[in-house]
């Protein structure tokens, strides 16, 4: 019983706020809960946040795969079908993945996980490395385009991810102000 009563408190404190996502709740003991809209089920992600944060990514997994297919020169239709190889894949994982968790039937969806508490569990000379390689990644990616003289809908691209980038850098820069002050 007494073993039981460790799970149960490790269970009450597994969320250290290093998840966070669109489906990712707390419930009612604080715990990190990924809820599936499709079941309407929850799954409690206790012990099991660094599995979650790789499956989280699975559409951005795809989107590159897609892209680098693209700088080879492939065809559009081939591309496509990479990136979306690639998402289906990852989602067949991740659905595998969920079938492992504890489930919460009927989840009700009340207090969301926001993503500044992953930040927030990063030391601040984390936070300055992850900003200054966010924005040497969005220069770069400026940089390679006008090298590759990219033009059109690619030159318009490279443009919106560096933008992106450099949103996120901000935000990094953001937490870390936010940080100091305090």
């Amino acid at each position: 019983m007494a073993e039981g009563r460790k799970t149960r408190k490790k269970q009450e404190t597994d969320l250290k706020g290093n998840v966070s996502g669109w489906h990712v709740y707390k419930d009612e003991r604080g715990r990190a809960v990924y809820y599936d809209v499709f079941s309407k089920n929850g799954y409690i992600l206790a012990n099991n946040e660094d599995r979650y944060k790789q499956f989280s990514m699975r559409f951005v997994m795809g989107a590159i795969g897609f892209i680098l297919m693209l700088m080879f020169d492939m065809p559009i239709w081939l591309c496509v079908l990479a990136g979306v190889g690639v998402y289906g894949f990852l989602e067949f994982r991740f659905r595998r993945f969920l079938k492992s968790l504890a489930r919460v039937e009927n989840f009700k969806c009340n207090e969301k996980m926001k993503s500044e508490a992953s930040i927030k569990t990063l030391d601040t000379n984390k936070i300055i490395l992850k900003m200054v390689l966010l924005l040497a990644l969005a220069v770069l990616i400026i940089i390679n385009a006008y090298n590759e003289n990219y033009t059109g809908w690619m030159l318009t691209l490279n443009y919106v991810i560096s933008a992106l980038t450099f949103i996120f850098a901000l935000y990094h820069a953001k937490e870390l102000i936010s940080r100091k002050s305090k």
